[in-house]
């Protein structure tokens, strides 16, 4: 998830879905419009890794990169040691998307100053900047309406993709084996499509793009991933309501919602079918699910749990409903007994942790872990720590 902090009240209801994001180790306040948050203290750790196993975090708030660490024994969360200060000198706002590429690579994208920064993850939960970074992505500059998902890699960590909304277009990038990115290559997308949200299957076979119009999506682009280039598979763009989706593991299900509270109030959770030769997407199933905005799928091998977010209500958290995924069918079951309540959430790549960014009253206060693999229903966080606007991602080191 994101937060956008900039004060473009045209595009505050369209920006509106990604309003509240996740918080490093400073408390800082978040609002539709703006966002505040003290700075770091400067500096990029060019440590040499490590052989710390664990699942950490990052976030890209005003100060630069902030690490964190998940230690499930102790119940606490808190700053990677040994992280040091990594600074993002360019700019002092939050940024806009992360994507982890391969659990090698982190890419850090900002709308303000249209640069993609980069680093490698080092096996202590620190990072190592990339040489050749920031890379200079004007496209990003004219992204100020996009989606939760504006910037993804695929599984493998070979390829970046950014969503270029002012010339309808996939920017594509390749990842060489040391991190550094090349291209992009500009992919059109058909004439009107306003790309919102990007998504890869669970397989990395193909990439999916949702558009909008006004406040709706009604066809969802696909494109097959082979190698270092993506082609428009046969039938795109499909008609689908799709805006926000993630993949499973299989790669036989996009799992996603239509904007919910931006959607009219849909109600509705739904499940598309992958054809896993054409990569067609088809809707197999629907569940009520609160007013949903957007969703995470479990991404380990074998994952199954499913969590839906509606949109926060005055008191600046949403409640959050639960499913597990039938992996044949494609059905979706509750799972009884939630109470937990957040503005967002996604997880850890091992699929044993899924965080939760929390609220008062508006602003971002605090990131829950919950660890699933012993209860599904979030009865209690096993960890919380104060957080701070910025894109967010876990990664684990093995």
């Amino acid at each position: 998830m994101t937060m956008k902090g900039r004060a473009l009240l045209v595009a505050i209801v369209m920006l509106a879905e990604m309003w509240l994001v996740g918080c490093g180790h400073f408390n800082c306040g978040a609002t539709f419009g703006a966002s505040s948050c003290s700075s770091g203290t400067g500096g990029i750790s060019q440590g040499g890794g490590g052989t710390t196993k664990g699942t950490y975090l990052l976030v890209a708030d005003a100060g630069g990169i902030q690490g964190e660490v998940l230690d499930p024994t102790a119940k606490t969360i808190s700053i990677t040691p040994g992280f040091g200060t990594v600074s993002v000198p360019s700019t002092k706002v939050p940024g806009d998307w992360m994507a982890i590429a391969g659990q090698k690579f982190m890419y850090s994208a900002y709308t303000a100053t249209g640069e993609i920064w980069g680093w490698s993850l080092n096996g202590n939960g620190t990072l190592t900047a990339l040489t050749g970074s920031p890379v200079t992505a004007n496209f990003l500059l004219n992204d100020l309406s996009a989606g939760t998902q504006a910037m993804v890699a695929n599984p493998t960590g070979t390829l970046l993709f950014g969503l270029d909304q002012a010339s309808e277009a996939i920017e594509v990038y390749q990842i060489s084996t040391a991190g550094a990115l090349t291209g992009p290559s500009t992919v059109p997308l058909p004439s009107g499509f306003k790309p919102f949200n990007l998504a890869v299957d669970g397989l990395g076979k193909y990439l999916y793009v949702s558009n909008v119009s006004g406040l709706i999506t009604n066809q969802v682009a696909v494109y097959s991933i082979t190698g270092t280039t993506i082609t428009a598979v046969s039938g795109s763009p499909f008609p689908s309501n799709l805006q926000q989706m993630q993949g499973d593991a299989s790669g036989k299900f996009m799992i996603g919602t239509t904007g919910g509270f931006f959607n009219g109030g849909d109600m509705n959770l739904y499940v598309g079918s992958i054809n896993t030769s054409t990569g067609a997407l088809t809707i197999a199933n629907t569940t009520t699910a609160g007013v949903p905005v957007t969703v995470t799928v479990q991404p380990n091998t074998g994952g199954t749990l499913v969590y839906a977010f509606d949109f926060p209500n005055s008191g600046g958290n949403g409640s959050v409903e639960g499913f597990t995924l039938d992996l044949s069918a494609g059905g979706l079951a509750a799972i009884a007994g939630i109470s937990a309540t957040g503005a967002n959430g996604e997880f850890d790549p091992s699929g044993k942790y899924l965080f939760v960014v929390a609220s008062s009253n508006g602003v971002a206060s605090a990131l829950n872990a919950y660890d699933v693999s012993a209860g599904s229903a979030l009865a209690t966080p096993l960890a919380s720590v104060g957080w701070a606007p910025g894109a967010w991602q876990a990664f684990d080191t093995q």
